[in-house]
């Protein structure tokens, strides 16, 4: 299945293309407002629309086949009444290679359910007078609508109480400068996703939390969940109302009501003697505390009014404080009773620390000094200094080009209060493209206020970004830099052989720069093979293989082979054939690829010609004959016959001296057979001779025959003569 997501004005849109899809010469676009898929026939694609509402797409038909194409009628929908499908055009309609129309689909959905439709639409494809054929294009139409229900949810209870619009939310009694909270549910009980375009609250007691970014899409069978929380702000009875606007359908208002009791809270520091009272708004300050280490102040609240009042709530906020001892919560407190809890302070850097107490709303302001040193970064870069902090953490160097680097100042300050001391600064990735230089001796102790810099260097080997890690003991900076494409090859020259070479030659090769790259370079040269002819397997470079690696130091021109020096040698081989030498270039640190967009190659052929004897040998001799074997090789892989020249000894005369043996049905046989295709051109004949006459006692019949010499013939013509001798 192939699927894709898309909010579209607050509706969720989803094409999917599942099954085996039909054979059709047709291609199909489906286009739902601003995004358009390629389909085949048979696919299956959705719409997503609230009840009563539309949502429309089109298919645009594009005809691809050979032919001309008929439609005659309006396409058939079967299944769901949500579906509507129309050719936005007059019929019949007849197409050619090329021609384009339009279907206009429409979903309106009368009810939540999943809505399933079959569109079909009939077409005549004709081939040839004589051909034509009746086809369809289909497709599976899905579509899903949102229906919204809410729920609250008191926080005294727990229990989930349904709500329609004009209903209520009520708020048990809660003590003043407290907050209680609901949970305002908004489900999406529909077939599909629907929007919350928005929520607003009336009534200065009542304010809610969590809201999302509106307009907010809500799948199906999920739930949207909203705080909405109640801090009465006197003894008396509160109103409120929310209102929910919805992607569609009218808005639904919801009514809050509450009321509000009046204990009296005062707060203590009983950490004092006697103990220091506190008044929200306030500032507790606990003692000066060193890095690490942890000093408490304990708060007790006490109940002062006349009613009963409920502790809810007892939270902190600020990085360095914390609360330890707190009491389960709620707890209600009777006139004149009391809780206590603690406030901790656990500086994790020196200097003033600011923090904030909330007992339910009423809030105080929390201070103390760490004690301790704190290493700062900075580094300049345009002659700008940028300090590194939570939300910056990271050295980044302007793009450089590959085959050059960039060197910032980076600089370690101390603003603590206490001596800092680093025993160990490098980078975290040994060989990488960044180094330092100038760095202080080690371990360095800096006082509070003094610094140190040292440099960072970055050389990129690679294009694109590259990612590395300054670390200063346990403490790491990321480091941030983008290589960019290095400068261009310089035009190179490939040495050797050109135009027509001979086959069975091993001549050399060597690659040279125009002028020196300033990084060292990495390549390969590859040999191809080209012709109508089987490629002979000898064809190869010396070190074997057809592919050879070289290298270009940095600065030089001349191409290094592999254990061959700046010349290497090759095998032409046998077969007449085409050779191309295409080099490839990269750089050797990060290999960014060098090749130029259309390479200069070397190109050299070994072409059709004679046959070439290399060897004649006579075998198997007896008294009456003996055998002919000859090895050579022939470019064309083909032989037409073989002249056999009989050379008489002294003192006789031979009837018969020369002999035209047709070799082409046995040289076809080999030449065509795959074992033949490991030798290229190659091969050796074997042909036998008996001879039959009368002679002289004590002879034999081959004592006529002084020598022999033999010839081999292909298209092209005669090659070579080898003679081999009898006496």
């Amino acid at each position: 299945m192939i699927s894709r997501r898309i909010g579209l004005g607050g509706l969720l849109v989803m094409l999917a293309a599942t099954g085996a899809a039909q054979t059709i010469p047709f291609s199909l676009l489906f286009t739902q407002g601003q995004n358009a898929f390629n389909v085949p026939s048979g696919s299956t694609v959705q719409f997503l629309a609230p009840v009563g509402q539309s949502q429309s797409a089109q298919l645009e038909v594009t005809y691809t086949g050979s032919g001309q194409v008929t439609i005659q009628q309006q396409p058939n929908v079967f299944g769901s009444l949500a579906f509507k499908a129309t050719i936005t055009g007059t019929l019949p309609l007849t197409l050619t290679t090329g021609n384009t129309f339009t279907v206009a689909i429409q979903f309106t959905p009368t009810s939540t359910s999943l809505a399933a439709s079959q569109m079909s639409l009939s077409y005549v494809e004709t081939l040839s007078p004589t051909s034509s054929n009746t086809n369809a294009i289909t497709l599976t139409l899905q579509g899903t609508a949102p229906a919204f229900t809410l729920s609250y949810v008191l926080q005294t209870d727990q229990n989930v109480v349904p709500l329609q619009s004009g209903g209520a939310v009520p708020f048990a009694p809660t003590l003043v400068g407290t907050t209680a909270q609901a949970t305002l549910n908004i489900t999406n009980t529909g077939s599909g996703s629907g929007t919350v375009q928005g929520i607003s609250i009336s009534g200065s007691a009542f304010r809610l939390q969590g809201t999302p970014l509106f307009p907010a899409t809500v799948i199906a069978a999920q739930n949207l969940p909203v705080l909405v929380l109640y801090t009465p702000t006197g003894a008396s009875a509160d109103t409120g109302q929310i209102t929910i606007t919805f992607g569609a359908g009218p808005a639904v208002t919801i009514n809050l009501t509450g009321s509000g009791t009046s204990p009296t809270f005062t707060y203590q520091l009983l950490n004092t003697s006697p103990p220091t009272a506190v008044s929200p708004g306030g500032i507790i300050a606990l003692p000066d505390t060193n890095l690490g280490q942890t000093s408490t102040l304990t708060i007790r609240v006490l109940n002062s009014g006349t009613a009963n009042g409920t502790v809810s709530s007892i939270n902190f906020a600020g990085q360095a404080f914390g609360l330890s001892n707190v009491p389960v919560l709620p707890q209600t407190l009777a006139p004149n009773a009391s809780l206590t809890f603690n406030v901790n302070f656990t500086p994790t850097q020196p200097g003033a620390q600011t923090g904030t107490l909330i007992v339910n709303s009423d809030t105080f302001k929390l201070s103390g000094n760490g004690l301790g040193s704190l290493l700062t970064f900075s580094y300049v870069a345009g002659g700008t200094t940028i300090t590194l902090n939570s939300t910056n953490t990271s050295v980044v160097f302007s793009p450089v080009t590959i085959s050059q680097s960039e060197s910032l100042s980076f600089d370690v300050a101390n603003t603590g209060t206490l001596s800092a001391t680093i025993s160990n600064i490098g980078v975290g990735q040994a060989g990488g493209p960044y180094s330092l230089s100038g760095l202080p001796a080690l371990p360095v102790t800096l006082a509070p206020g003094s610094d140190f810099h040292f440099t960072i260097k970055f050389a990129p080997t690679a294009v694109g970004f590259t990612n590395g890690t300054l670390l200063l003991d346990a403490t790491s900076v990321n480091l941030i830099g983008s290589g960019t494409q290095p400068p261009p090859l310089p035009s190179y020259t490939i040495s050797g052989p050109s135009g027509t070479t001979a086959p069975m030659s091993q001549p050399t090769v060597g690659l040279t720069l125009s002028s020196v790259y300033p990084v060292a370079i990495s390549g390969t040269l590859t040999m191809t093979i080209a012709g109508t002819l089987p490629a002979d397997p000898a064809v190869q470079f010396a070190s074997g293989g057809r592919t050879v690696t070289f290298v270009i130091p940095a600065n030089q021109t001349a191409a290094v082979f592999a254990g061959q020096g700046t010349q290497l040698g090759l095998q032409t081989g046998t077969v007449a054939n085409s050779i191309t030498l295409t080099p490839s270039f990269a750089t050797q640190a990060g290999n960014v690829d060098l090749t130029p967009a259309t390479p200069t190659v070397m190109q050299f052929s070994v072409v059709s010609a004679a046959p070439d004897l290399i060897a004649l040998q006579l075998t198997g001799q007896s008294t009456t004959g003996f055998t002919i074997q000859v090895t050579g090789f022939t470019t064309t892989r083909s032989l037409t016959s073989l002249g056999v020249q009989f050379t008489a000894a002294p003192g006789f005369t031979l009837a018969t001296s020369q002999f035209t043996i047709n070799v082409n049905p046995i040289s076809t046989i080999w030449f065509e057979s795959t074992a033949s295709q490991a030798f290229g051109g190659q091969f050796t004949l074997s042909i036998p001779f008996t001879f039959q006459a009368s002679v002289t006692a004590g002879q034999s019949v081959l004592s006529a025959i002084a020598s022999v010499s033999v010839t081999a013939s292909n298209a092209t013509g005669a090659s070579n003569s080898l003679q081999a001798s009898l006496q």
